[in-house]
């Protein structure tokens, strides 16, 4: 289904530029996850920009997936009358229609409608092709190839090099399968030589261009050699969105290859080899991949991912690189460290955590069997501890961070610029959770040229993580700043992005804060879109908590208890406890009902352990637990419960160190 949205969303950029300009970015960093999202931010941007738009969609019999054809249906039944559809396909088979045949907006055109009647024959033949045939052998071609226009064009092809129309119609017969044979071998055998090769070498890929002709026909003047089977009219036509690439109809290219394979069965899998190498040296690694596997080089492939994943990473393609990997042989891919720390990258990025925790402990099991030199087996361990801290931060957990992350700091020119950025955003967030203002700052500055070099994703990390420095010290113009820095540069990757609704959550959290509620809603609401298995618990606490107190000051207080429901569940199901406490926080704030069990316990009197003696996220916790048993406490109606909520907000607001604490509360 990536494929067909990714495919879907690049024919309409080709004649509408600015629409849906950032879904793709979407579709790459969350794949499925994303479709039902893409499609309908799709369908409304067409009727938001108020122009009529037709797509059509070739060979839909080839498509089998489920969910490919469940995304067809959404977009045919939901889709406004700005949008239409003219899909193409040899059986009704998987075509979700009945709905629009019911409410009859549906145009069915059949085989017999397409087939070419004696009037459309002559004109082909006569008018456009120039061959100037009697209306006798017009009608008898119209006949004998049942008026199928691709073999009235090989036909016509036949003719044009010196057939007798008599004697062509003479010696077809059969199905039409067989007459389309029986024509394409009649040019075939009318063409020199040279060019003949040419053909049969250049059907090998499903598109190809001046340079890829060459290599795989080993001549010198590929383009030009395109150019002339396409002056000829060998179905060979250039590709609309890339003029310089050329398709030949697939019919001819079937044809092609079962004459390659038949005459030479030994050059396909050489041909194939040739194929890979070009698309992989010229960045086209889906393709790349494809033809090694073709070529029964499984190694091959795997070894194309391994080699490209930086480039598909750092353009945030973190989906596509997953597909192609699909494609690998499950074997080898679960042998390979090296990959298994690719994917194990990807997920991270995707925000998936389960199969990134499952790609680390296959790269241990690959890496202990690995023939690898010592330096680079350590290199890895270095770069697998850094993903590790990852779940860490996520898991909202610091004691840990600044052991994994040591190494890679101590010698990030040893690694790609992504292991050391990410590195000291990290322990940038340790030591914001550890209250050490200062030494967050030093280190975020200090991973900044690494993250420079990197895609978006580290840098709005990096900014958000100073915001919340700020933040919690009381700098709201700083806390602005950065947060405001981190939403323009993940819309470098397009307003949809991950990357800008990571910190528009944060922006909107704050701008809710300091009163501007109308760009507040706007942003938290943005963030709340796409929800991923983790981000890390300060936007979680903005997504869920902020965007329930956003939508209670609007009176839409449904709204507001379904966002702290959602924000429990992903609470417990990541067992993530400082969102669960502010979730809870915000419900008593609120006056949304809690279960009593957890109205006992937050009533009960706790001890709040502060750094060095404890970390930071603890505190927090237990500091926004006793600030909801304190509200509990002055809203009951005994005098002593309310005595004791005195004496304990006395007793919390003595405790917060001014200096290094957070001021958050």
């Amino acid at each position: 289904m990536v494929w067909f949205l990714a495919h879907l969303l690049e024919s309409i950029r080709q004649v509408r530029p600015a629409l849906a300009a950032s879904l793709g970015q979407v579709l790459d960093e969350h794949g499925d996850d994303a479709a039902r999202y893409v499609l309908t931010a799709l369908i409304d941007e067409i009727h938001q920009n108020d122009d009529r738009l037709v797509v059509v969609i070739d060979d839909w019999h080839r498509v089998s997936d489920t969910q490919t054809i469940g995304a067809l249906g959404f977009l045919l039944e939901r889709g406004c009358h700005h949008l239409q559809a003219v899909v193409t396909s040899w059986s009704r088979a998987g075509l979700p229609v009945s709905k629009l045949r019911i409410r009859d907006e549906l145009v069915e055109i059949d085989c017999e409608a397409l087939r070419f009647d004696f009037d459309e024959a002559r004109s082909l033949l006569n008018d456009v092709d120039g061959l100037l045939l009697p209306d006798g052998d017009v009608r008898a071609l119209t006949t004998s190839t049942d008026g199928w226009v691709a073999a009235l064009q090989l036909a016509a092809l036949s003719l044009r090099g010196g057939a007798d129309a008599a004697s062509l119609v003479s010696r077809m017969s059969g199905a039409s399968e067989m007459i389309g044979d029986f024509l394409a071998e009649n040019v075939l055998d009318s063409l020199e030589p040279e060019l003949l090769e040419f053909l049969l070498a250049t059907s090998i890929t499903e598109r190809t261009c001046g340079g890829l002709a060459s290599a795989l026909a080993a001549v010198p003047r590929g383009q030009a050699m395109l150019e002339d089977v396409e002056q000829r009219g060998l179905f060979l036509q250039r590709i609309d969105k890339d003029p310089n690439w050329f398709r030949y109809h697939h019919l001819f290219a079937e044809f092609l290859r079962h004459r390659l394979e038949r005459d030479h069965p030994d050059r396909v899998y050489q041909l194939h080899r040739v194929a890979a190498d070009w698309f992989a040296e010229h960045d086209h690694l889906n393709e790349a991949v494809d033809h090694a596997l073709a070529s029964g080089d499984a190694a091959r492939a795997v070894d194309l991912v391994e080699q490209d994943e930086t480039n598909l990473l750092e353009q945030s393609k973190m989906t596509t690189l997953l597909e192609i990997v699909k494609k690998l042989p499950p074997r080898m891919v679960v042998s390979r460290a090296r990959l298994q720390l690719t994917l194990a990258w990807t997920n991270v990025l995707l925000q998936r955590l389960a199969p990134a925790a499952a790609a680390l402990k296959s790269f241990e099991t690959a890496l202990d069997r690995a023939d690898l030199s010592d330096v680079t087996r350590a290199d890895l361990r270095v770069e697998a501890d850094v993903l590790r801290a990852v779940g860490e931060v996520f898991a909202d957990r610091v004691d840990a961070i600044d052991h994994l992350v040591a190494e890679a700091l101590a010698r990030p020119d040893s690694f790609h610029p992504r292991v050391g950025g990410v590195a000291g955003s990290l322990a940038a967030f340790a030591a914001v959770h550890r209250f050490e203002f200062d030494a967050a700052n030093r280190l975020l500055a200090w991973a900044e040229p690494y993250q420079e070099m990197m895609g978006p994703f580290a840098g709005v990390y990096a900014h958000c993580f100073g915001g919340i420095a700020a933040r919690y010290t009381l700098d709201i113009p700083g806390a602005l700043k950065n947060f405001r820095e981190a939403y323009e540069l993940g819309a470098t990757a397009g307003p949809h992005s991950y990357a800008a609704r990571l910190a528009s959550a944060l922006l909107g959290e704050l701008l809710c804060q300091t009163g501007d509620l109308a760009e507040a809603t706007r942003l938290v609401d943005e963030g709340y879109q796409l929800e991923s298995e983790g981000a890390g618990v300060d936007i979680m606490i903005a997504r869920y908590v902020t965007g329930a107190r956003v939508k209670a000051k609007q009176g839409d207080r449904d709204a507001a208890i379904d966002r702290l429901t959602d924000g429990m569940a992903a609470a417990e199901r990541l067992r993530l406890p400082r969102l669960a406490a502010a979730v809870n926080n915000e419900r008593i704030r609120l006056g949304i009902a809690i279960p009593q069990e957890v109205a006992v316990r937050l009533r009960a009197t706790r001890t709040i352990r502060r750094p060095p003696r404890c970390d930071g996220i603890a505190t927090i916790i237990a500091e926004l637990d006793e600030d909801s048993g304190i509200r509990l406490l002055s809203a009951s109606d005994s005098a002593d419960d309310q005595e004791q909520a005195c004496r304990r907000a006395a007793e919390l607001l003595a405790g917060i160190d001014g200096r290094n604490g957070p001021g958050r509360h």
